[in-house]
């Protein structure tokens, strides 16, 4: 059985995340491990089960346990929240410019969409293809657009058959959102353009064509860009 070791009484539930953080390090837990009940680990520890609690919460809230009544607490059956509400809170504390976070973006996206095209397959192109078509109906919808974008763009990312990335781009997304939702506010013609952009690269990932899938996402991200620049400087912002 796995033991926890006493902890210091001085920042107690950094101490107790820190030692969670260096027990999944030597792979002594791992996605789906259950953990201890609460008097036990609060007795491994050496901590009371208020302070137990509070690290408890704060590793739920980051996505890295599930606590269920009845059925104790559990490392996550998959890792792709954890990543999430950290970031989230990086861009609502720091506040980085538009421009970084689009560059961000682009760094991975151009990327992204060259692996969809090289590694896509009929399923992730049949998934590609429904989320171009929610995305032409979105067209006449302009609240519709920013879920619909954002399905097209995890489509794209969960083609490149790359978990890690798959997870940045989801993380990404939440925490970008003032960037992607920008779009709710372009008027139809805009939307119709930024459309034909999205077809382009579905279509060069359904051909396979890396170079070609890169490229139309490139215009993407540079019309994306341009048009968040436009928006900052009228207060109107477009993607």
């Amino acid at each position: 059985m796995t033991e926890f070791a006493p902890v210091e009484r001085t920042s107690v539930v950094g101490h107790i995340v820190d030692q969670v953080k260096a027990l999944v390090r030597e792979n002594r837990y791992g996605l789906g491990s259950k953990l201890p009940n609460e008097r036990e680990l609060a007795r491994q520890l050496g901590v009371s089960r208020p302070s137990l609690r509070e690290a408890l919460r704060t590793l739920s809230l980051m996505g890295i346990l599930d606590s269920r009544p009845g059925a104790g607490t559990r490392f996550r059956t998959a890792a792709r929240d954890i990543l999430k509400v950290p970031f989230e809170f990086f861009v609502m504390l720091e506040q980085p410019s538009l421009a970084h976070l689009h560059e961000t973006r682009e760094l991975i996206e151009v990327f992204a969409a060259g692996l969809a095209a090289e590694r896509g397959t009929e399923e992730d192109v049949d998934r590609l293809a429904a989320a171009t078509a929610a995305l032409k109906d979105a067209v006449s919808r302009p609240e519709a657009w920013a879920p619909a974008n954002i399905a097209f763009h995890s489509a794209v990312a969960r083609a490149t058959h790359n978990p890690v990335l798959e997870r940045m781009m989801s993380s990404l997304y939440d925490g970008m959102r003032i960037v992607i939702e920008a779009g709710r506010r372009a008027v139809r013609d805009d939307l119709a353009s930024a459309y034909r952009l999205h077809e382009d690269i579905f279509r060069a990932i359904k051909r396979g064509s890396v170079a070609a899938a890169r490229a139309a996402m490139q215009r993407h991200m540079d019309v994306s860009l341009d048009n968040l620049t436009k928006g900052k400087k009228s207060g109107q912002g477009r993607r």
